[in-house]
């Protein structure tokens, strides 16, 4: 028959053992989600400026303008697009960490300004990637994409 000492010991290790990774829960802090990317992107026919104010936990981190030309669904246009007025852009190295409070500002075409909280359709906290979209008229909307690990795209 095990002694209670050995019984106490084996109860211990075990409940170790089942709370590996669940320090979240211990420490009383929560995931936050986690930023990757964000894309800018125009499904217009038409070219736009896209003036983008990016904020984090509070802090103005971006303030640029980026010229997307129109989406071309031609070949030939395509083959021969300037490279300077692409209609993808990527916004890169803005933020030093991807978790936290992000919130953008954006103007298209001088346009009124459109906020908006770039985690707020991110539930469960999960790491993400964010895309803002230059619709028809000048338009805009956005589009997230949850991914499935935190390892780094």
């Amino acid at each position: 028959m095990p002694s209670r000492r050995s019984v106490l010991a084996t109860g211990v290790a075990s409940l170790y053992a089942a709370s590996a990774g669940c320090t979240t829960v211990l420490d009383g802090s929560t995931p936050e989600p986690a930023l990757w990317t964000i894309t800018l992107r125009n499904t217009d026919d038409e070219s736009h400026a896209l003036a983008l104010r990016l904020f984090h936990d509070g802090a103005e981190i971006l303030d640029r303008t980026y010229e997307l030309g129109p989406r071309t669904f031609d070949e030939e246009d395509a083959a021969t697009a300037d490279s300077d007025t692409d209609h993808v852009a990527a916004v890169e190295d803005a933020w030093d960490s991807p978790t936290g409070e992000f919130r953008a500002a954006v103007r298209v075409d001088g346009e009124r300004r459109t906020k908006f909280r770039l985690d707020d359709e991110v539930r469960p906290p999960t790491p993400y990637r964010y895309e803002i979209r230059v619709e028809r008229n000048a338009s805009v909307s956005t589009w997230v994409t949850k991914l499935e690990s935190t390892a780094t795209p």
